[in-house]
C-alpha cells in the first residue's frame, strides 16, 4: 500500500525520481488521461528515470505533475482551458488512460518478483466498478489466481489493464476507450472475472 505523502511529491525514504542526474531534455515523456470523481484532464508526464508509466506512478509520492494540461469534459471532449503545468493528488485518480495510439511499447505486464519463467502470466478478463466508471479489459495473472486474491492485494496500487472500455454510470451512452489504463485500487468498489459469465450486455462487453 502507498505510504503518506509528503508535500515535496518525492519519495519519503529519499528517492528522487527527478533528480539532476537524469536531465530533464533526456526525460522520456507520454501522454495521459487522468480520470476521477472531479477531474478529467489530458497532459503530458515525464518517466524520470523509468521505464513504464506504472513504475512512475507506484514508485512516486505526492502530487502528480502534468504538463500542458488540458481540462476535458466528462465524456472526453477537449475543452479550450489549458494550463502549462498542473499538480494532481493521485488519491483522487480514479485510473489513468492512454489510447491506443498513445500506449508505449514497454511492457504492461505488472511486475514483480512473480515475472519467473515457470510461473508466467495469461491476460485475464475482468470488469472493475468504480463510482463513477465500469471498466472492462484484460489484466495479466496467473491462471489460477482468484477474483479474491486479486481484489485483496494492495500492491501494487495502480494496475495495468489493456484493451479497456470504459463506461460512465451517471450517463452509459458516454463510452471511452483506452489501449491501456492503470487502475488505482483504492478507487475500485467492485471486480470480477469475465471468462464464467453469461450475458453481460449491462457491462458493456461482449462475452465470448
Amino acid at each position: 500500500m502507498t505510504s503518506e505523502a509528503s508535500s515535496s511529491g518525492f519519495d519519503p525514504q529519499g528517492y528522487n525520481p527527478l533528480s539532476p542526474e537524469t536531465p530533464i531534455d533526456e526525460m522520456k515523456t507520454e501522454t495521459i488521461q487522468l480520470v476521477g470523481p472531479h477531474l478529467r484532464v489530458s497532459g503530458d508526464i515525464r518517466l524520470a528515470k523509468f521505464n513504464r508509466l506504472s513504475d512512475l506512478f507506484n514508485h512516486s509520492r505526492g502530487y502528480i505533475r502534468l504538463q500542458d494540461a488540458r481540462l476535458r469534459r466528462r465524456n472526453g471532449e477537449q475543452t479550450n482551458l489549458v494550463v502549462p503545468e498542473l499538480m494532481v493528488n493521485p488519491d483522487e485518480i480514479t485510473f489513468i488512460g492512454q489510447s491506443v495510439d498513445e500506449v508505449s511499447t514497454t511492457h504492461t505486464r505488472m511486475a514483480g518478483g512473480m515475472d519467473q519463467p515457470l510461473m508466467e502470466r495469461v491476460p485475464r478478463r475482468l470488469v472493475i466498478f468504480t463510482s463513477g466508471h465500469t471498466l472492462t479489459g484484460s489484466i495479466y495473472l496467473f491462471p489460477e489466481t482468484d477474483i479474491s486474491d486479486f481484489v485483496d492485494a494492495t500492491d501494487p496500487r495502480f494496475v495495468p489493464v489493456v484493451d479497456v472500455t470504459a463506461r460512465s454510470l451517471a450517463d452509459r451512452r458516454v463510452i471511452s476507450h483506452f489501449g491501456l489504463v492503470l487502475m488505482n485500487r483504492t478507487q475500485m468498489t467492485a471486480a470480477s472475472f469475465l471468462e464464467k459469465a453469461g450475458a453481460a450486455a449491462e457491462t458493456g462487453v461482449a462475452v465470448e
